[in-house]
């Protein structure tokens, strides 16, 4: 049976291939799985400007954390980007509220996303410059 390692190195010598330091090893006879973007998009909900250096986790349905990252400058992000992207499957998006911050109104965190088999799909969080007051009589 054929192996493949996503992580270690390859030396060849002639026509011999030898790997070092593996990691993991899968059947290369499989197929690669389908993938798709996941993207969040986290704005200031009065300036609609971009809010960087928020941390953004994604969970597969069944609560297991798949992917972490941070916002960029501009609040944009994509999970695993450098793997070409996600299995396509449902998700969760759940983002840390920075300090000084907190979800604009209506707004819930622990957002419901299903990636698509080669399109891009974007979860937009908006917060709160301060922190909201809670509801009368909440």
């Amino acid at each position: 049976m054929l192996q493949f390692c996503r992580k270690g190195s390859l030396l060849a010598i002639g026509s011999i291939l030898m790997v070092m330091g593996v990691a993991a090893c899968g059947n290369l006879a499989a197929p690669a799985p389908p993938l798709g973007r996941a993207t969040v998009l986290v704005v200031d909900s009065a300036s609609n400007v971009g809010v960087g250096n928020v941390l953004m986790t994604l969970f597969t349905t069944s609560g297991t954390a798949w992917a972490q990252l941070r916002t960029s400058a501009d609040g944009t992000g994509e999970f695993r980007s450098g793997d070409g992207g996600v299995i396509i499957q449902g998700y969760k998006v759940r983002m840390e509220i920075p300090t000084g911050y907190s979800l604009a109104n209506g707004e819930t965190n622990d957002k419901p996303l299903t990636v698509v088999i080669g399109q891009t799909t974007t979860t937009t969080f908006k917060l709160h410059r301060g922190t909201v007051a809670p509801p009368p009589g909440g």
